[in-house]
Formats: C-alpha cells, sequence, structure tokens
C-alpha cells in the first residue's frame, strides 16, 4: 500500500522525475548513462517523450550532449558513484531550457535527478539585472512572475549589512501564512524568531558574500505549517554591490517524502535481499543469525537486535544471539534462562503472534515486564514471536536505547518478512541435523550405528590413544521375545540393554549398535583391567533387572590393543569370538532361567496353577499306558502337559482372571495362546519336540478348533490325549465363574462330546484306564 501511494505520488508530482544507471568505460571512467524511469512531469519539463528516452543512453537521446561546457555525464557519474548529494541550477544546452536540479544516488552506481524548468525565472532574472534602467518595466515583470507562478517569491532589501523584506507574492502568503503587511521591512529574526531568523539571514548573507545564485533547501516550521523548500537566492547588484535579493522557493515537501520513501524502499529491499542472500549460502546456524541481526540492526538504525530461544521443555527462554550499536551495553548475559512462567503477558502475545510494538516502554501494562527491560536502558522495542514448523521457537527483538520511536507500519512488514526467512533457515538446519544424527545414531536406541563407530575406530586407531579395549556385546533371548511378545517388546528389550551399557560406562566412552542384537563399546586410552571392570558392571546391573517379562541378559567379550603394530579390527575379532563363546555358554541355562521365569509368571497372573499340571501329567501318562505308547511319547506327553498353556503369558492379566463371560474381542485375544506357546517352544531346542502339539492342543475332532480348525486324526496324537485330560480336570475344578462337576458328570460330558470336540478313541481309553481309580481324580 505504502509502495502503491509512493509511486502514484512520484508520477502526479509537478517536478520532473528520472532514475538512471551509470555506464562506465573501459578505463573505469564514467562514459553514459541509461534512462530507468520518468515521470510524466520530466516529459513535460523537456520535451523528450518516455518511450523515446527508456532504456538509451543519453548520448542516444542527446548526441550532443557532451560537446556543450558541461560535462554532465561526469557531473553525474560523481553522483553516482560517491554517493554525495547535489542540488545546483544548469543551462541544458541541447534542450535550450534552465533547471533547478537535484541529483543523488540511492545506490552505488545509479541516481535519481528530481528538477524543475526554471528557463522563465533564469530569463527573468537576466533581463532584471542586463535592463537596471528600465525599473518599471522590470517591476511588471517581476508583478508577472510574483503572481503568476506557484513558487513563493519575495523581495529583500540588503540594506547596512541587514536584511528587510520588501514583499512577497500569492503563492508565498498561502504557503506560509504570512501577509505582506507581516513581513514588510521586518528582519528575518523579527519575523520568524532568533533560532530560524539567524539561520536564514546566514544564507543571505552567503549569496550577498559570493554575489552570485545559492540554491538550497531547509525546513521551516512557519504559520501555515512545517515545510520544505529548495530555496534559491538571486542576488541584484549596483555599482558592483548586492542591493536586493529575489528569493524564489519551490514547496518540496512531497518530493522530499518521496525521496525518503524511496531510500526507506531501496533500505529494506536491500535488507530483505542481504538475508536472503545470506539464508542461501552454506554457514552455520550460528554464523546466519549473528549476521542476520547484524543486517537488520544496522539497516534499520536499531540499539540492539536479539534473538530468545524456549528450551525444550519451554519453561525458559535464553537471549542466545545478540548485536549491539557501537556504545550500547549487551545484555545476553544477564539474560539466561528466564522463568517463562513470571511472563504470562508476554508469552502470552507471543503465542497469539501479536507484535509486541511499544515506543515507551513504560505504556506497557505488565509491571514484570518492564522491571526487565528498564535495567537494559530500553526506550522503545519492537518483539516478533517466531515460528519454527508451528511451534514458538522463540522471539525476535529491537530495541532503541536513545530515543521514542516511532515503528511504522513498513518496519513491522519488513522484520515480519526478515523472520520467516530465519525461521525457514532454522527449520532447514534443524532438518539438516536430524539427518546428520540419523546418517550417525541409530535409531532406536539413540546410540551410534555402526558407520559412526567403523570411522572413529578408524580415527582412534593411532598411538596417542593406546592401551585401546574394546567390549562387544550380544543381547541374549532378543529372538524369543519378538517372537513370544512382538517386537515391540524386543525394542524394549534392546533399549534397556543400551541404557544398562551407557550407565554402566564412563562420560567419554563411545558406545554403538553395531547390528540387531550386538553393541560395541570403544575405549580408548583403556587397559583390560579397566575393560573387565566396566563388563562387571553391565553384568551387575543385568542382574538387577526386574523389570518385564524378559530378564536384560548381555553375553560379553572384550579385547585390548596394547602396541601400535597390532591390528585394531583383530582385537575386535577377539572380543567378538569371546563374546560368542560366553553366549554358547549361557544360552542353555539362560533359556531355562526364562522358560521358568514364564511359567512362574503364567501362574502367577491366571488360573493354572502347578496342581494342575501334575494333575494333567498323571492323567495324560494314564491315557498313554493305556493306549501303548513309546517312552518317548510319554517324555513328550510329560513335557506337553507342563507347558501346553505357556503362551498364555502374553495375553492380559484381565482376560485370564475374568470370572465372567468373555467378549468377542477378548475371547479373540484368548485364541491367540496356543500360536505364542508354539513360538515359545520353537525358540527353545529342549522344547522344540513339542512345540507342535502346544498349537494344536485346543483342536477339535470335528474341526471346530482354533487356531488352524485341523480335525480327525489331522490333529497330532498327543495334543488329543491331553485335550481330553485338561477338559476333564477343567470340569472337575473350581473355577471362579463355576462350580465343579462331579467325576460322573465330567466322564458323561466327555461321552457326550466323543466324536465332535475329543478323539473317541482317547475317551474310552481315558475312561477304562482311570474312571475306576479314586487316588487319580483327587482334587
Amino acid at each position: 500500500m505504502k509502495e502503491k501511494l509512493f509511486r502514484e505520488i512520484l508520477m502526479k508530482s509537478p517536478f520532473g522525475y528520472a532514475y538512471h544507471k551509470l555506464l562506465m568505460g573501459s578505463e573505469g571512467e564514467p562514459e553514459d548513462y541509461i534512462f530507468l524511469e520518468v515521470n510524466p512531469a520530466f516529459q513535460e519539463m523537456t520535451g523528450l517523450k518516455s518511450e523515446a528516452v527508456l532504456g538509451k543512453r543519453v548520448t542516444e537521446v542527446l548526441p550532443d550532449i557532451r560537446k556543450g561546457s558541461f560535462d554532465w555525464v561526469a557531473f553525474y557519474g560523481k553522483v553516482a558513484l560517491t554517493g554525495e548529494r547535489q542540488e545546483f541550477c544548469q543551462y541544458a544546452e541541447p534542450l535550450q531550457r534552465w533547471y533547478k536540479i537535484t541529483a543523488f544516488s540511492p545506490e552505488k552506481g545509479y541516481f535519481v535527478t528530481l528538477f524543475q524548468e526554471i528557463t522563465e525565472e533564469i530569463r527573468q532574472i537576466e533581463n532584471l539585472e542586463a535592463q537596471k534602467e528600465k525599473i518599471e518595466e522590470l517591476s511588471k515583470e517581476l508583478e508577472m512572475v510574483f503572481n503568476g507562478t506557484q513558487d513563493t517569491m519575495f523581495l529583500v532589501r540588503v540594506e547596512d549589512g541587514e536584511f528587510r523584506y520588501m514583499r512577497n507574492n500569492a503563492a508565498h502568503r498561502k504557503l506560509t501564512g504570512f501577509n505582506l503587511e507581516d513581513i514588510k521591512d521586518k528582519t528575518p529574526v523579527e519575523l520568524a524568531g532568533k533560532e530560524i531568523g539567524e539561520a536564514v539571514s546566514a544564507n543571505y548573507q552567503r549569496c550577498v558574500d559570493s554575489k552570485k545564485p545559492v540554491t538550497y533547501e531547509e525546513t521551516l516550521i512557519l504559520p501555515a505549517g512545517k515545510r520544505t523548500w529548495l530555496t534559491t537566492l538571486t542576488p541584484v547588484l549596483e555599482k558592483g554591490k548586492v542591493k536586493y535579493l529575489v528569493v524564489s522557493g519551490k514547496d518540496i515537501t512531497l518530493q522530499k517524502k518521496a525521496e525518503e520513501e524511496l531510500k526507506k524502499r531501496l533500505k529494506y529491499e536491500k535488507i530483505i535481499s542481504s538475508v536472503s542472500q545470506l539464508s542461501l549460502q552454506e554457514r552455520s546456524l550460528e554464523v546466519f543469525l549473528t549476521e542476520s541481526l547484524r543486517l537488520m540492526g544496522e539497516g534499520m538504525g536499531v540499539s540492539r537486535a536479539y534473538l530468545f530461544e524456549a528450551d525444550r521443555g519451554k519453561e525458559t527462554a535464553s537471549n542466545t544471539f545478540e548485536w549491539t550499536a557501537p556504545g550500547i551495553t549487551p545484555q545476553k548475559e544477564n539474560l539466561q534462562e528466564i522463568p517463562v512462567a513470571e511472563f504470562t503477558w508476554w508469552v502470552d502475545r507471543l503465542k497469539n503472534r501479536e507484535v509486541i510494538n511499544y515506543r515507551d516502554i513504560e505504556d506497557i501494562p505488565d509491571e514484570k515486564t518492564k522491571e526487565i527491560l528498564r535495567p537494559q536502558e530500553i526506550k522503545s522495542l519492537l518483539v516478533l514471536s517466531l515460528y519454527v514448523e508451528g511451534d514458538l521457537y522463540g522471539f525476535i527483538g529491537f530495541d532503541d536505547c536513545l530515543k521514542n520511536r516511532e515503528w511504522s507500519e513498513a518496519d513491522i512488514n519488513l522484520l515480519q518478512l526478515a523472520a520467516r526467512i530465519i525461521s525457514e533457515y532454522i527449520l532447514r538446519k534443524k532438518f539438516e541435523e536430524k539427518i546428520l544424527f540419523l546418517c550417525y545414531h541409530d535409531q532406536l536406541t539413540g546410540l551410534y550405528n555402526r558407520r559412526f563407530m567403523e570411522e572413529e575406530i578408524r580415527r582412534l586407531d593411532t598411538p596417542r590413544q593406546l592401551p585401546v579395549s574394546v567390549i562387544m556385546g550380544d543381547v541374549n533371548g532378543l529372538k524369543l521375545t519378538n517372537d513370544v511378545f512382538g517386537h515391540r517388546a524386543g525394542d524394549l528389550l534392546l533399549k534397556k540393554a543400551a541404557e544398562i551399557i551407557k550407565e554402566s560406562c564412563r562420560r567419554e566412552d563411545i558406545i554403538a549398535r553395531w547390528g540387531g542384537d550386538e553393541f560395541v563399546v570403544l575405549l580408548p586410552r583403556t587397559d583390560m583391567k579397566a575393560a573387565e571392570e566396566i563388563v562387571r558392571r553391565i553384568k551387575n546391573k543385568c542382574a538387577l533387572d526386574s523389570e518385564g517379562l524378559i530378564q536384560v541378559s548381555i553375553a560379553l567379550g572384550y579385547a585390548t590393543k596394547n602396541k601400535a603394530e597390532e591390528n585394531i579390527w583383530q582385537v575386535l575379532k577377539e572380543a567378538e569370538e569371546w563374546m560368542y563363546r560366553n553366549k554358547l555358554l549361557q544360552s542353555k541355562s539362560y533359556r531355562n532361567a526364562v522358560i521358568s521365569s514364564l511359567k512362574a509368571t503364567l501362574f502367577e497372573k491366571s488360573m493354572e496353577t502347578e496342581e494342575h499340571a501334575e494333575r494333567l501329567k498323571e492323567m495324560s501318562l494314564k491315557i498313554a499306558k493305556g493306549l501303548g505308547l513309546s517312552a518317548k511319547q510319554m517324555d513328550e506327553l510329560e513335557l506337553l502337559a507342563a507347558l501346553h498353556d505357556i503362551g498364555k503369558v502374553a495375553i492380559k492379566e484381565s482376560i485370564l482372571m475374568n470370572p465372567g463371560e468373555l467378549t468377542e474381542e477378548e475371547w479373540e485375544e484368548m485364541k491367540k495362546h496356543p500360536e505364542i506357546g508354539y513360538r515359545i517352544a520353537r525358540a527353545t531346542p529342549e522344547l522344540a519336540p513339542v512345540a507342535e502339539y502346544i498349537l494344536c492342543h485346543h483342536e477339535r475332532w470335528d474341526g471346530r478348533g482354533y487356531p488352524r480348525g485341523l480335525k480327525g486324526e489331522e490333529i497330532p496324537f498327543l495334543s488329543r490325549i491331553l485335550a481330553v485330560a485338561d477338559a476333564f480336570d477343567a470340569m472337575t475344578n473350581d473355577r471362579p465363574y463355576r462350580k465343579a462337576m462331579s467325576r460322573e458328570e465330567a466322564l458323561a460330558e466327555l461321552e457326550r462330546n466323543a466324536g465332535t470336540q475329543f478323539d473317541p478313541e482317547v475317551v474310552s481309553a481315558f475312561i477304562e484306564s482311570c474312571c475306576y481309580s479314586d487316588e487319580n481324580f483327587q482334587k
């Protein structure tokens, strides 16, 4: 909106405007310039149409421009290269016109001209000087000039070292608020006061001393208001002395405002361009933020620019980056870990993405906020919230410690745009850090990965690091845990193992997940004895682990490189071989411990008891003897009776102990226990022979059982035997949801379900072998 208004003012202004680019010659001297932009007043005052000049060199538009007495190219070249502002009146020979010109450079190599044609005024002045004898005729001409021009004009009499006003024109009366009666015969001091009057008189004296026209800018506060003028003093000489001053003034208030807006726009564009270019370079986040704050701080002319970051828990905020102007006291060290909870007023506005903008900090309604700002000698501030991926990251602030500053909408828009660029750069850097972290870290445990460890082994394999020890560990029971409880439980086991290793090692030790269930610890400057102590700590912590169904157990091996000529990779291999020897020795005892732990857990969390298992064993063996099974089958049947429900360890206790009827969802969960038990048995060599029997012990003779719906002799024979014994024991013992049946009722139930649920042959064998032996059915 501001830019549109500025352009409209520029295009409608009565003064001529042109924007040029300087062209340099091969020897580094100004050679030419190109017209980039002109306004309608330019075309009117020069007679040159925009289509005839835009994009063209001045020597193409005005071929004779360098033949005149005034070198326009060199003059404007100096302005464009030095940035020095020039204000002058000059006759343009190619156009045969006089102009009052202001030239300045908004950017090196470019310049702007703002001008007014004064051909008529100059001619009138020349006539005035040339025809002194024609006072009356001159007066008439002056009268026409006075009241026919839009510029202010007035006459000053120079007498006895004083300047006294004689008369002024209509434009002057209108724009200054001074009538003829107000000024007549008064000195500048008498008219405008001491401060303004003396400044005006000094300029008049400069013209008198030089006896030449003088043009300058002045800003005056007069009865009609504050205005900026382009004033030209033209001396009228009589016998070599300045007798009068013809003063013409052009109201350039709008022109100056347009110039300032243009400068501000170019300044803003430069700030954003610089920060944007900086964000495209490969720099560290620290360098980027430090440099960006400097660019914004210097560009905006503030005292201090800074960035506050909230900690991960959003409990405190700290000044992490700061730029200060020369002479301004840095505050970074004093603004660390500020409790967020104490500044709710401030934080609430940041969370709502509000701009905290105060010309005077004393106007801030929150006293707690003012208490922390006052010691910093801040007069005005502007604070913008900084969001990264939709999360409040912190804020960027700008302080003025020298004056009460008005922050314009343009200032705020610019800094918000810069803040967005900074947010995007922070996000990009955090993403790069995350990628780098994932490249060298194991995502599950957070430890270093094998790639990083191999690089570290190569880096630290130097005589200075000797002795170097290596510990290699392999987590026992990972496959069993994955098979029984799922990979989530296996992941938890690995995390626990990683945590135990981290807690057992020193800060400087390097720990990595080497493979699926393997870990490596690299110990620079560590001898065998120290490595052995770390291994002992790992074992002790594993022994103390009591959480979860599977206790953490790690097979460990270690080795040490003592001499430079020894191969570090061979040392790693020695540690690995030692680890595998230990794993082999520990595997059977570990599996037995796991099975014992699972059985104990089963008895603890369900209605299964050791007595139930013992009764099943006795009944199953009776049936097996009646059917003439081999000794091997008898042994397997005994093992099956003890472990057939081992899969229930993975079923929720709330389902196992439910005294009422299970829901459909709960029943589906319960029906998974034969498969879980199958996986446990398969993962344990000592139990593998009965794995298939465990899987099938809930199948039915008619094919309506689970989990596979086997029927008849498709069901393993030992599973059919166990099914009958298990059903009989369940019916003749109390359950939370029902009382036990009598022996006779249970036998009758078995007979009714022979040929549907149970193998008829097994049911017959069970009744023949057991139904008359009371001691086999003691409860």
